[in-house]
């Protein structure tokens, strides 16, 4: 099921998600900095992330439960967890 949906869908979904937050929240400057800087998207989606994790509930079998990211996405909603809830990129039982 994970490589179907990974070949389905190639290209990070989360990162213009955690774009846009990183923009609203520091401004369109700072936050195209702090992208270039300290963060980037890697573009391809290389995993499958669970927004409802399996510990909540979730199953890593259902595609609606799942969103594909590249491995700099996926290492920043595991980092930022209030922040990755808040976009909904992570979510609560």
């Amino acid at each position: 099921m994970v490589r179907d949906e990974l070949a389905r869908r190639e290209l990070c979904e989360a990162g213009p998600v955690i774009y846009r937050y990183r923009r609203d929240a520091y401004g369109r400057e700072n936050a195209d900095r702090l992208h270039a800087v300290a963060y980037r998207c890697g573009g391809l989606a290389v995993d499958l992330h669970e927004p409802l994790t399996r510990a909540r509930g979730g199953s890593i079998l259902d595609p609606a439960n799942t969103v594909a990211v590249c491995r700099s996405c996926h290492e920043w909603i595991h980092d930022n967890p209030a922040a990755a809830t808040k976009v909904g990129l992570l979510r609560s039982a």
